[in-house]
């Protein structure tokens, strides 16, 4: 009887270890949104619902994130200390800091609505994220202190995504159709909502 369970379970593990072999050398399929770091030597990216970081150059990717929820959408600060990401960890998406080196995760919007990173302030203490607490879409910033979000335009546009500002004067840079919002993907469109590259001062 001894022999037999003996025989089992070296099959067993055999078949468990052959399972995992296979999975190191098959490749990585569905990663996600990637962002490179401000010096280029590393990239983070969503991969089976979690935040990942590699080498630019390639090699081993190391979890960066274990929550409920869906991350995403990770933004690395100017000064390279800082990860913005999103995550549906309560039901909608939320924005998030961590540390590039891993460690406490900081939740920063608590709002209902649908608050997705997008970019950072050069001084590194300001995220940018999308939300749709007014309109379709608009732009809002969020020390990394916390606190009550602030809406960037007043009044002024709608649909605003893919935020970034000029590294020296006080300008932002976006678009605002709703097409490249919804449909990111279509990246040739021509229509009458073709996306254009738009300023403020």
């Amino acid at each position: 009887m001894k022999l037999i369970n003996t025989s089992l379970y070296c099959v067993l593990f055999s078949f468990i270890l052959s399972n995992l072999l296979a999975a190191q050398d098959a490749d990585v399929l569905f990663t996600t949104e990637p962002t490179i770091s401000p010096d280029g030597s590393y990239v983070v990216f969503s991969y089976e619902s979690d935040l990942w970081k590699v080498p630019a150059e390639g090699g081993v990717a190391v979890r960066l994130t274990a929550m409920d929820g869906f991350e995403r959408a990770a933004n690395i600060s100017p000064d390279g200390n800082w990860i913005a990401f999103s995550s549906n960890q309560y039901g909608n998406n939320d924005v998030f800091l961590m540390p590039v080196e891993g460690g406490e995760i900081k939740r920063l919007t608590y709002h209902q609505a649908n608050d997705v990173v997008e970019s950072w302030d050069w001084d590194s203490q300001t995220v940018y994220f999308s939300s749709n607490r007014y309109n379709r879409i608009s732009s809002f910033e969020i020390p990394i202190s916390g606190g009550t979000p602030s809406r960037l335009f007043d009044h002024y546009h709608n649909n605003v995504h893919n935020l970034l500002k000029h590294p020296e004067r006080n300008e932002f840079y976006f678009n605002e159709s709703w097409e490249s919002f919804i449909f990111p993907q279509r990246k040739r469109y021509k229509g009458s909502f073709n996306p254009d590259i738009k300023s403020y001062n």
